[in-house]
Formats: C-alpha cells, structure tokens, sequence
C-alpha cells in the first residue's frame, strides 16, 4: 500500500510527499487501520492531524479501503473521505460494474478481442482495408453524405488501467466497427495456425450471442452518461460547483435510464442484432443459464435482462456515485470553491466559508467562528483592491500569494480555513506514478528485493527533486556518525 502525504508548507505551497510502502500481510481494514497507524508513529505523525482522505476507487482493495476510511473517521471526525479526481471515475464504474457476473465476463471477453483485433499491425492493416472497402460501397450506394470531417479513418480504442483510458471508447469502436470486427475473425479463422483459428472462432461465436450484444449496448449507455462527468473531473482547471452540478445531473439520467429507457434499450439491441444476422432473444421465453442448461430458471429472459442484469448494475453504479460523493464531501467541495480568485473572487461568499469552518470544530471553535466572519469580511475587500491578487486564477495561488504578501498574518483564521481547503486530496496524481516507478525500479534482476529497500528506492526515485538537495557531505557525516559494526573473530 502506497502512502502519500499533502501539506501547505511555510511558503504556503501545496506538498505531496510519498512517504513508503507499507507491507500489508492482511488486506482487512482493521489490519490496514494498523500499518498506517505504525507507519505515522514511526514519523512522529498524529491522526488526529489529518484532515482529509482518499483511496484509489478502481482497487480490488475498493471494500477494505471503505472501511479503512470509516475507522480513521471514527478515531477524528476531521479527516473527510473526498474521491480524488485524478482517479480515472471510468474504471471505478467499470469495477463495481462487473462485480455482476455477466458484466465481468463481458469485459475480460472485450479486452481479450481488442488485443487480437487490435494488437497488431497486420490485423489493423486488415481493419484499415475492410474499412475503406465499405465506406466507398456505401458511399457509392449514397447511404453515406460527404463532407469536412465526415467518414474519418476508425480505429479500435483498447482500454487501459490509467487515468487516461477509456472503457466508453473502446465499447464505442466495438459497435461502430462491428461487422470489421467479425470479418477480420473471419479471416483470422482461415490461419494455419489452430491457435490462431480457435481463438478466432471462440471470439466471434461468442460476440455473436445476444447476451454480448445486450451487455455491450447496456455498458455504452451508462458509460456513455457517465463519460461527461468523467472528463470534467479530470479537467487540469476544474470547476468545483459545476462538477458537483454534473454529479447530480449525471445521477439524474441513470435513474431515469432505470425508471423510463428499458424499452429503448432493448429495441436497440434487436435492431443490431437484426443489422448482424445475430438471433434474438424472446424476452417471455424461460431464462436458460449457459452453465446449467438443464436446470430450469424459473424465469422469463426479462426478468433476467431487466431485473437481475439492467436494475442492479444501474443500483451498483448510483451507490457507487453515492459514495464517492456524498453529502458531506459534496458540501466540502462546493464550499471550498468560495475560495476561488478567478475573475476578482467572483464566487466568494461568506455563508458558504463559514458552513465549510462550521465542519472543522478541532479547528474552529464558535468564538474562531465570530472572529473568521469578521476576518473574511476585510479579508475579501482587501484582495480586491490589491493589483497583485488581480490574476491569479487557483487556490494554490491564492495561498502563496497570501504568504508573499504577509496577509496570511494580518488574517490568519482566513489562511488556516485556506489551508484546510488545500489538504484536500482532491486531484493527487502522485500515487499513480508511484506504480509506474515500480516497474522501473523493480526490474528482473532486482525482483527479490526486500519491501522496506524497494520502499527507500522508491522514495529516491519519486521524490527526485527533494533528493537532489542532499548533499554528498551531509551523506558521508551520517555515515560517519552511525555506530560501527564490528565482527566477532570468534
């Protein structure tokens, strides 16, 4: 488990330290609860300190940290669980979505198509040439228009497990370029390789099944509802309110895919399925399972389609939704935005500041709270008429400039709240390139090492730039002053 710090240093800059691995024997929450609490005593570091969290969202660890995060609330009540936007939100949904089995399979079914069709530069090639071959029949059948930037050049997009993947435009290339897709399996099944030909023919019996149709189709439309508000969080100059806004607007129109769109969806499926010779399924017939086809279900296919498949993946994602946003770390984060200098503090307001202050009480008791709103108050028509807060545009400006200035003295409830604001892991991006070192720094000739020297060698490798500070000579006296140890001849 990678274990990063945040903190607003005396320059009032916003620090992210990763401070090691921590070895994990066992993945409960109580056991995780504990290696934090050993690592933090071996820092000389408090809990009671911390004053935000977050986890990676798209973990196989998803349940141990939501309980990690209810332990560590119950010791300090301060330290809030905001998801952080720097978590690509597509692979948390992707996640809790295939904890339903079907889903599941469809997905390691799509990743494994992707990387056949896709993989290589012959079978693109064929892609390539299917494509254009289709696109001048129908252009010369006049079923396709002319024009800029119409029947551009397609591709199939494979998803990844970094923030910058995206699941939405894999599915989408899939349905797109659907009938490419089975005729490159097609040419594929006529290799001399029986490797080749069975994997070829596997794929393609099993995406011309109605259940892979029905799961394709349902996963583009909740990903293709999601997808607006997943690009606005991973937006470099977020707008706080308006991506708490689309949060709400987003959860909207997936209850009302669950409440109003079963129809539609299902008459898309079988009008693609009708598009590509695919059999259909009656939806009144009795729900036969692949794996106990001699056991009757006691069900009807929409029951099982709409019921166990459509309502429930749909509930999984609203709850997931709930969870990395709910109540209290909604109002964190559209509080916070108050703070906001952009277009000469256009968003301040005092109310909003002070209902944030009002969820801190270790840090503000009700006599801060009368001295914070008569502080913000001349705080606010002070950075107005001074030219040198005039173009900043972030929070973390904001907060050096205050340092610069020496306003953080002359209103210090204001610049604490501000600092408050600004622990909040809500875009730390470091912990993803903590992963990315460890392919680097453990190589196959260094894969045995142990994990508190893979933890130094990390720290070296991330935190560059802090150990270019140290100096040879600091190194060498701390050598010199460690104990020596000496062999006994005997």
């Amino acid at each position: 488990m990678a274990v990063v710090l945040r903190y607003v240093d005396k320059c009032g800059i916003v620090k992210e330290r990763f401070v090691g691995l921590v070895h994990v024997s066992e993945t409960t929450s109580a056991h995780l609860k504990s290696s934090i609490d050993a690592l933090f005593a071996e820092l000389n570091l408090s809990l009671k300190q911390v004053r935000g969290q977050g986890y990676d969202g798209a973990s196989n660890m998803r349940g141990e940290f939501n309980g990690l995060q209810s332990l560590i609330m119950r010791e300090n009540s301060s330290a809030y669980y905001v998801h952080c936007f720097a978590h690509q939100l597509q692979l948390v949904l992707v996640a809790i979505a295939r904890k339903h089995k079907g889903v599941s399979d469809f997905f390691t079914k799509v990743s494994i198509l992707l990387n056949v069709v896709g993989g290589s530069a012959k079978r693109r090639e064929m892609i390539r040439d299917i494509n254009l071959k289709e696109m001048s029949k129908a252009l010369g059948c006049g079923q396709l228009q002319t024009g800029i930037g119409l029947n551009q050049e397609q591709s199939v997009q494979r998803p990844g497990d970094t923030r910058w993947s995206s699941h939405y435009k894999s599915l989408k290339s899939i349905v797109d370029m659907f009938s490419t897709i089975m005729k490159v399996l097609e040419i594929m099944e006529k290799d001399k390789d029986w490797k080749i030909i069975d994997q070829a023919s596997n794929l393609r019996e099993s995406f011309q099944s109605f259940d892979s149709i029905f799961y394709l189709h349902l996963m583009l439309t909740i990903l293709g509802i999601t997808n607006t508000l997943c690009l606005a969080l991973q937006r470099k100059n977020q707008d706080i309110v308006n991506a708490i806004n689309c949060v709400r607007a987003t959860r909207c129109q997936l209850d009302e895919l669950r409440r109003e769109k079963w129809e539609k969806l299902i008459d898309d499926v079988y009008e693609f399925c009708e598009k590509n010779d695919i059999a259909k399924l009656k939806m009144e017939d009795e729900y036969i399972d692949p794996q106990k086809r001699r056991h009757k279900s006691g069900i009807t296919n929409k029951h099982y389609y709409q019921v166990d498949c459509f309502n429930d993946i749909i509930d999984w994602v609203l709850q997931e939704l709930d969870s990395c946003f709910n109540e209290t770390s909604s109002q964190l984060l559209v509080c916070s935005a108050s703070f906001s200098p952009r277009d000469l503090f256009c968003d301040f307001n005092v109310d909003k500041l002070l209902s944030l202050a009002k969820l801190y009480p270790h840090d503000f008791d009700s006599g801060n709270l009368r001295d914070l709103s008569n502080e913000l108050g001349l705080y606010i028509f002070d950075v107005r008429n001074d030219d040198r807060f005039s173009n900043i545009q972030t929070i973390a400006e904001l907060s050096q400039k205050m340092v610069e200035t020496r306003k953080h003295d002359r209103y210090p409830l204001v610049y604490r709240l501000l600092k408050l604001v600004l622990v909040l892991p809500v875009a730390t991006a470091i912990v993803e390139r903590i992963f990315s070192g460890m392919k680097i720094v453990k190589t196959n000739l260094r894969n045995r090492i142990g994990d508190q020297f893979m933890s130094d060698c990390l720290i070296c490798y991330v935190e560059k730039e802090e150990m270019m500070k140290v100096t040879n000579e600091s190194v060498i006296r701390r050598f010199m002053k460690m104990q020596e140890c000496r062999f006994d001849d005997n």
